[in-house]
């Protein structure tokens, strides 16, 4: 779903990151039971957020984003068109969000827009000299109410955490070839030597698989919102930004807190990157979000 949700476990980041990162924070969690009904099941977000703060914050995002004469326009088209809009159950879904968390469906839907329109983040998977491999991502979005609205979100279904695929490589081929809505790049990090991956998705299948080779000097692999293949544009230095970190560090000195570091420098993290998360496939109890302050750069250390 097109919410700001982020898919952790309850974590504690890495010792020291706390002291070099006192005004970040930890959202809250959640459980949302898939078994549950489709319009149900995002119900547990009423126990964190109230739901008129939840209207007052998709209405900021709607009017920041979408011109109020274009809000007028699509109101009425996105009503007659929301079978067509909404496969099921995501259709039964955001139903149910919009009955519960009091906003019209036209507005739930016209907020996927939103968010389409103006996400951005950063991504970089990475191995060290020992074969661990790790997997980063900021968030930017420019809506600072974002930042009270991330929550970490545990999907359990008939008492078990998330569906898995048997190992890495099903799980990369399962991103690639199944059809999809809209382009995407998946960025992948599994839990063994060699297992990270950047997938740029067309809809119908991938347009380029480009996977870690560290023995060939490629030990990282950073994805903005460009295809890596192609120059970033005059105003968009994050992907150049980081690299350099990451060559600055070092394939040796690469770990969970090197890597937040690196997601902490300007412009990789900037004015409005709402959240980093920092996770490894082998040792997922170290999974884990923090949301920054409007300025990052302040909490980087």
């Amino acid at each position: 779903m097109m919410l700001v949700l982020v898919l952790v476990r309850a974590a504690v980041l890495l010792v020291g990151l706390a002291v070099s990162c006192s005004s970040d924070f930890a959202p809250p969690t959640i459980d949302v039971n898939l078994g549950d009904e489709p319009q149900v099941r995002w119900m547990p977000i009423l126990k964190v957020f109230e739901s008129d703060f939840l209207k007052k914050a998709a209405q900021e995002v709607i009017d920041s984003t979408i011109p109020k004469w274009l809000h007028k326009v699509l109101r009425p088209l996105i009503k007659v068109s929301e079978v067509l809009l909404l496969p099921e159950p995501y259709g039964e879904e955001l139903r149910g969000m919009a009955a519960h968390f009091g906003t019209s469906l036209s507005d739930t839907i016209m907020l996927n827009f939103a968010y389409e329109a103006s996400a951005f983040c950063t991504s970089i998977v990475a191995q060290d000299k020992h074969g661990n491999v790790y997997h980063g991502r900021n968030l930017d979005y420019p809506h600072s109410v974002l930042r009270n609205l991330t929550v970490n979100v545990i999907f359990r279904k008939a008492g078990k955490t998330l569906e898995k695929a048997e190992d890495f490589q099903d799980a990369v081929l399962r991103l690639s070839k199944i059809p999809i809505i809209t382009g995407v790049y998946y960025i992948v990090g599994g839990a063994r030597a060699g297992e990270g991956v950047v997938i740029t998705r067309d809809r119908g299948g991938p347009a380029d698989i480009w996977p870690l080779d560290p023995l060939s000097g490629g030990w990282y692999r950073v994805e903005t919102n460009f295809d890596h293949w192609l120059p970033s544009p005059a105003k968009d230095h994050r992907r150049e930004a980081a690299e350099k970190a990451m060559n600055a560090t070092g394939q040796e000195h690469i770990n969970m807190y090197a890597l937040y570091q690196v997601l902490s420098i300007f412009p990789v993290c900037n004015g409005i990157t709402v959240y980093t998360t920092i996770m490894s496939g082998a040792t997922p109890e170290k999974y884990t979000t923090l949301v920054r302050p409007p300025d990052c750069r302040a909490s980087s250390g």
